[in-house]
């Protein structure tokens, strides 16, 4: 990984407080402000991890608008080849989801290509945390991207189901009615953001603070990682 932008040393603390829940919850009426003009929604997506990751380090001088447009700013080239490249890879495997299944091809067919989107669906997760996050040539943050989804799969697919569920729930709320699809618009970017950003932050802690061993494979007391186990990921 390449040098962060502005890391902090603080630890991850994923505690809901009610000022938290005000400040993702204005990122996240931000966030749909932003996508709106659809050329801004992949800087928009960057500018929510950048700031969402700073709320969850307890920065005590977090100005969520002021923040939120910056990170549009610094990350609006490459969030913007992101947002194409998402476009492009689950637009495109969506489609062919619904083709598969409308043209009755075999169980095989329709196993293959869903583990493909679901593949596409995990780099996308990663991708724009990791822009965010991380000062690199955007070839670089591809490569990273993949690194770290397959290191962290487990917390990967775990993270993919719940965002899963998540979005299912809007999309049939949406069905159910299309007045309480738009009120959810409220709360559902912030919360979808919410568990993104804390199981992501996490992931991040890890990869900035490794834990050293000894050559008996103990771990080694430094300043990284003396830390209460039980602390050192707040929850």
């Amino acid at each position: 990984m390449a040098d962060t932008k502005e890391i902090e040393k603080q630890k991850i603390s994923k505690n809901m407080t009610p000022r938290k829940a005000l400040q993702f919850l204005l990122l996240g009426l931000l966030w749909l402000l932003l996508c709106i003009p659809v050329v801004t929604a992949g800087a928009a997506t960057c500018a929510f991890f950048y700031v969402g990751i700073k709320i969850l380090n307890n920065d005590p001088d977090v100005k969520v608008a002021s923040l939120f447009f910056k990170g549009i700013k610094q990350n609006f080239v490459q969030g913007l080849l992101m947002f194409l490249i998402s476009v492009v890879s689950l637009g495109g495997l969506g489609a062919l989801i619904a083709w598969t299944i409308k043209t009755d091809q075999s169980k095989l067919v329709i196993f293959i290509v869903a583990g493909c989107a679901l593949v596409a669906f995990i780099f996308n997760i990663f991708a724009y945390p990791i822009i965010a996050r991380y000062e690199n040539t955007f070839g670089n943050i591809m490569r990273n991207t993949v690194a770290l989804a397959f290191t962290y799969l487990r917390d990967a697919l775990g993270l993919a189901g719940i965002l899963v569920i998540l979005i299912g729930i809007d999309v049939f709320l949406f069905r159910l009615n299309l007045y309480a699809g738009l009120a959810s618009l409220l709360f559902w970017p912030s919360t979808l953001f919410y568990f993104t950003t804390s199981r992501i932050a996490a992931i991040f802690y890890k990869v900035e603070h490794p834990v050293q061993y000894d050559e008996n494979g103990d771990p080694i007391e430094t300043e990284n990682n003396n830390i209460d186990k039980n602390e050192e990921i707040e929850s």
